[in-house]
């Protein structure tokens, strides 16, 4: 291993105290079970894996803050913060976190088969990391995978969501984006010994460990308790609390169980400080953990660094899912269609295996596939879709099956819906004393 240079840190943060961030949300998750926000979270971060995009949100980024060229040289040169800089372009509280100087340096390099992977530095708090990294070779990149990655601690798999992306849609020899962390289960901190090992899918299965030595002390979490009831349309929640910490906000919601209606997902919530700025969803990472009977815990963006005297919790766009069937079954044995929504008779479906070819009504609430397909065990299929023609009237829709092996029919796909929502926004004060 080998330490990267130093460079000057503490004018980069005199240059970062003068920026204006942008408020923009981008679309938040929707989630019915752990499986189901992955497998959709995997389709909607695509639009972070291209290249041409990364360079679209920093021309936007410099664009909002007006830049100044001595602000650039800092950014250039300090390893690690060109990609926490991309991340401030919709998760403000980054530039809290930099500005508070809660970011630790590591520039740990090491180089294996040609693949050169530079660990630059690490944000954790009780929540979770933020790890920006550095991968370089003399190939192309943009197809390279990774077979396994694990955040250990003491030697063992801490359990924890990594969102780690490296497909570019173009040739590309040099990455710089985060490691996000969320972890399911409290830390301990104390003699802490943390590792990030690193196994790409390329011939040679190129191996990468790096310890991660933590010399800041770490934040603990502002937890304010509510236990606040909200009601909307006669569908009730609760909101049980609010935990602040510096990577970001939790906001932990149990739903009634005697609702009529299934809540399937919360797309508005948002802390306002008495000045009416506002913070919202984080635009990457886990979007939520927990389960409807134990409780929901959606994350946000953070302000852990600031001391406002009122903050405000807004929530609406409450979405509910809906009661019409959302699926097709189709039986590849026999090539036929076992089910559909009976409430569609516009629907048309065309079983040839490995393929499924859908004539879905514009009209309809279904939208096309949702990218999830399951077998007669409730086991995942690897499937893909391609949307074929599209006009006034009709969408069509191919989906294939890539491996029906071992596959026990009938296999369900699942379609998108269009979005129900409760009417009314409700807004509780957070007790900050």
């Amino acid at each position: 291993m080998k330490k990267e240079e130093k460079y000057d840190y503490d004018t980069f943060i005199r240059e970062l105290a003068q920026i204006h961030v942008p408020n923009d949300r981008l679309a938040a998750a929707r989630m019915e079970s752990v499986r189901r926000y992955r497998k959709e979270n995997r389709k909607r971060l695509q639009i972070w894996k291209s290249m041409a995009l990364t360079c679209a949100l920093l021309m936007i980024f410099v664009g909002s803050i007006r830049l100044s060229p001595a602000f650039a040289s800092v950014v250039s040169n300090i390893p690690g913060l060109s990609p926490l800089v991309q991340m401030i372009t919709y998760d403000k509280g980054v530039a809290d976190i930099l500005d508070n100087h809660y970011y630790e340096e590591l520039g740990q390099t090491q180089t294996k088969n040609d693949l050169s992977f530079t660990l630059q530095g690490v944000i954790a708090d009780e929540t979770g990391m933020i790890l920006p990294y550095k991968l370089s070779a003399p190939m192309d990149l943009s197809d390279l995978v990774t077979e396994k990655i694990e955040l250990r601690l003491n030697g063992e798999k801490v359990n924890a969501q990594v969102d780690f992306h490296l497909y570019r849609k173009e040739k590309v020899f040099q990455i710089e984006d985060n490691l996000i962390v969320t972890f399911f289960d409290p830390i301990n901190y104390e003699n802490a010994q943390f590792e990030l090992y690193i196994q790409f899918a390329d011939e040679k299965q190129t191996e990468f460990t790096f310890p991660i030595a933590l010399k800041k002390e770490i934040k603990k979490a502002k937890i304010y308790e509510l236990n606040e009831k909200m009601s909307f349309e006669g569908q009730n929640i609760t909101v049980k609390s609010v935990s602040i910490s510096p990577i970001r906000t939790g906001v932990t919601i149990a739903l009634d169980p005697n609702n009529e209606e299934r809540i399937f997902d919360i797309d508005e919530i948002r802390i306002l400080d008495e000045k009416g700025e506002e913070w919202s969803a984080i635009g990457r990472g886990t979007v939520a953990t927990g389960s409807e009977e134990e409780g929901i815990t959606y994350y946000m963006q953070s302000n852990y660094f600031r001391e406002p005297k009122k903050l405000t919790l807004s929530i609406g766009k409450v979405m509910i899912l809906r009661k019409e069937q959302d699926y097709i079954d189709v039986d590849f044995n026999q090539n036929k269609v076992v089910s559909k929504p009976p409430s569609i008779p516009g629907l048309q479906v065309k079983v040839e295996k490995p393929m499924v070819t859908l004539n879905i009504p514009t009209s309809s609430y279904i939208q096309g596939f949702n990218g999830i397909a399951t077998d007669a065990n409730d086991y995942d299929i690897d499937a893909q879709s391609e949307e074929i023609n599209s006009n006034n009237d009709y969408l069509t829709e191919q989906i294939e099956i890539l491996n029906l092996n071992g596959v026990a029919n009938p296999v369900r796909l699942h379609f998108i819906t269009d979005e129900l929502y409760l009417e009314g926004t409700q807004k509780v004060d957070i007790p900050l004393k």
